[in-house]
C-alpha cells in the first residue's frame, strides 16, 4: 500500500470513493447537497488555478482512500491548510490508512511552513470524531461553521 499525490487519472475512482463517502455521510443523517464528481475534480483540482491537492491511498492498483485540501488563511492562525474531505473504503478501515494520508497533509504543511491543519466533520460522525480525537485533534468551542449559498 502506497500514499501517493492524486492525479488527474484517479478521477473515476476519487467519483466512485466519494459516492461511497456520500452514502455513508447519508446514514449518520447528513442531508447537504453534495455536487462533486469526477468531471468536478478534474476542472477544480488540475486545471490553470487548483482548487485542491490531494493524496491517494493505493494497493495493488485500487484506490482504497482519498483525502483533498486546499490552503486557507485566518487572521488568528495565519496560513493553515484545510482537509476538504478524507475517506477511507470501508473494508479499509482500521488499518491506518486514514492517519497516514492525515500524516501526508501534516507533511506537505510543514515543508511549506504551515502550522495548522484543520477540517469539518458532521456532528453525528461519531467514528470519525474519535479517529480525529486519537490524532489529537482539537475542537473549535468558540466557532460555528457557517456558509452562504450564492445564486449560480
Amino acid at each position: 500500500m502506497q500514499i501517493r499525490a492524486a492525479r488527474e487519472s484517479d478521477a473515476p475512482a476519487i467519483d466512485a470513493l466519494f459516492r461511497e463517502f456520500v452514502t455513508y455521510l447519508r446514514s449518520v443523517g447528513d442531508r447537504n447537497e453534495y455536487r462533486f464528481g469526477a468531471q468536478q475534480y478534474i476542472n477544480d483540482g488540475f486545471g490553470p488555478d487548483p482548487a485542491f491537492r490531494g493524496f491517494v491511498a493505493e494497493d495493488g492498483g485500487q484506490l482504497l482512500g482519498y483525502a483533498l485540501f486546499s490552503k486557507g488563511y485566518d487572521g488568528d492562525y495565519v496560513r493553515y491548510l484545510y482537509v476538504v474531505d478524507l475517506y477511507v473504503r470501508q473494508g479499509a478501515r482500521g488499518r491506518g490508512i486514514g492517519k497516514l494520508l492525515m500524516n501526508a497533509v501534516g507533511d506537505i504543511a510543514q515543508r511549506e511552513g504551515i502550522k495548522r491543519v484543520a477540517w469539518s466533520v458532521h456532528k453525528k460522525n461519531l467514528d470519525a470524531i474519535r479517529f480525529y480525537e486519537r490524532l489529537g485533534a482539537k475542537y473549535s468551542e468558540d466557532c460555528h461553521s457557517m456558509y452562504l449559498e450564492l445564486p449560480e
